[in-house]
């Protein structure tokens, strides 16, 4: 956990920089398939993409911090004679 926390905004970086190169080349070829041979590629799908990227990556961050600042460090949440809620 404290690797992944240490390397957070790499991983972000990384993430956003392979979704947008895959989200451009499906465009791209989508537009060229379009154009050549007559496909019927919905280019607006690739907005999609870019949105579930987006969610994910903010899903990603929030359970990050809530992980990171909800409980005390080495100790299990609701560990043993602890009341739940």
């Amino acid at each position: 956990m404290d690797w992944l926390q240490k390397h957070i905004a790499v991983i972000c970086m990384a993430f956003g920089l392979l979704t947008g190169i895959f989200i451009i080349v499906s465009w791209g070829v989508g537009y060229y398939a379009n154009a050549l041979f007559g496909a019927k590629f919905d280019l607006a799908s690739c907005w999609q993409g870019i949105s579930a990227a987006g969610v994910g990556l903010v899903g990603l961050l929030k359970w990050l911090i809530d992980s990171g600042l909800n409980s005390d460090k080495n100790k299990i949440p609701f560990g043993e004679g602890d009341k739940k809620l």
